[in-house]
Order: C-alpha cells, then structure tokens, then sequence
C-alpha cells in the first residue's frame, strides 16, 4: 500500500519498496542503492547474505508498476571500490541495456569515488534540477526549489519492540528518501512537528507525522 503527499504542488506517491514516484514528471526516484554493498563486506571478509540482483529486481518491478519514463538516482549509486566487482558491473550493465527507452539520471554521492557509473547509465551530476524540485544527495535547502535527497538512510523507532524502520521525510524545505539498497540500515531522524513522515512497514508506507 502506497501513501501519498502534496509537495510544491506536486503530487508525490511514496512506495512501499522505498521509491518515489512522481506522476507529473513520470519519474521514479530512488537514493542510495549502493551497489556491490554486500560484495564489498564479503571482500573483507564479512559474511553477509544478498547481492546487487536483489534491489535490481525490485527497481525493475517498481518501474513496471510505475510505467515510469525517467528514473533519478539521488547518489550513492556504488558503496565501496571493493565491491565494484565484474560481476556487479556486468549484472547492472545488463539490467540496463534491457531498459534503453529508460532516461537515467544519476546524482553524485560521497560513495560514488568508487568508480564512474556502469556503461549506458550515463555520467554524474552534482544535482539536477527538475522544477519545482532540486534533485540531490546531500540533504541542504537550496535555491530554486524544493530539494529531494538521500545520503541519511532515515529511520524512526515504532512501538514496544522499538522497532526500527526505513522512513520518508519531508520538512519545510527538504525532503529526504530512505535507502533504496539492500543491507543498508536505517538512522534516527528528529521527525519536529510540521515535519511529514512516513515509515516503510513491510509491504504498506505508514504515516507516523508527530501531530
């Protein structure tokens, strides 16, 4: 189940699978894959489970459901040089020559020192600007729009259990996306009040904006 905000004017649709879909631009926006995370660990010896196929294939699905045009990378499309591998290169490779109709823009992230983008993704830009949205990793307002970005991996703690889960944040003038990657985590954010947020629980996107 999907939520759904009005930002800038702007109708926003928020994903259960931790993307963004803006129907106006037709766009899907996703922040922080980090691709090659899990090979990166296992390089280091850390035995963790899944692979760069797993958020692929959730991408995939995502723009399916969507009929997306367009897809936003808002930065750290790599995680580590370690876990650029040709495996991982060779699957994103693939997945996107599927998808040549697909317009790819990627957005530079403090990870991406790893290595230029696979081929056919195109090359980094600091932001993109898509009115009335600035498109960005780092999460700071900027002139000329309202900015959408990643680079905190957001979270708020639900319940007894104190439960922690990915979330959608949206203040006055930023808005930030949790992690679209696997094996990511997620950080506690100050959620004031006036602020939106909306945890991603399992397959729902649950308002949990302080009143």
């Amino acid at each position: 189940m999907t939520a759904e905000i009005e930002i800038a004017g702007e109708r926003l649709v928020l994903r259960p699978d931790r993307s963004l879909f803006w129907p106006r631009a037709r766009a899907l926006v996703i922040a922080d894959p980090h691709f090659g995370k899990a090979e990166a660990f296992r390089a280091a010896g850390v035995p963790v489970p899944g692979d760069s196929a797993e958020p692929l294939t959730r991408l995939a699905a995502a723009l399916d459901d969507t009929a997306a045009e367009h897809l936003f990378v808002l930065g750290d499309f790599w995680h580590a040089r370690e876990g650029r591998t040709a495996h991982v290169v060779e699957g994103l490779t693939a997945w996107r020559n599927e998808r040549q109709g697909l317009l790819v823009r990627l957005v530079r992230g403090n990870h991406d020192r790893a290595g230029p983008p696979p081929d056919g993704w195109g090359d980094w830009s600091n932001d993109l600007r898509v009115e009335p949205f600035v498109f960005a990793h780092f999460p700071e307002p900027a002139d000329g729009g309202y900015v959408l970005a990643g680079h905190l991996h957001p979270g708020v703690v639900l319940g007894r259990e104190r439960l922690r889960l990915p979330c959608f944040w949206f203040g006055p003038r930023v808005g930030v996306l949790p992690a679209f990657g696997t094996f990511t985590g997620a950080a506690n954010v100050p959620i004031r009040r006036g602020d939106r947020a909306f945890a991603v629980a399992g397959t729902a996107v649950v308002d949990v904006s302080r009143p």
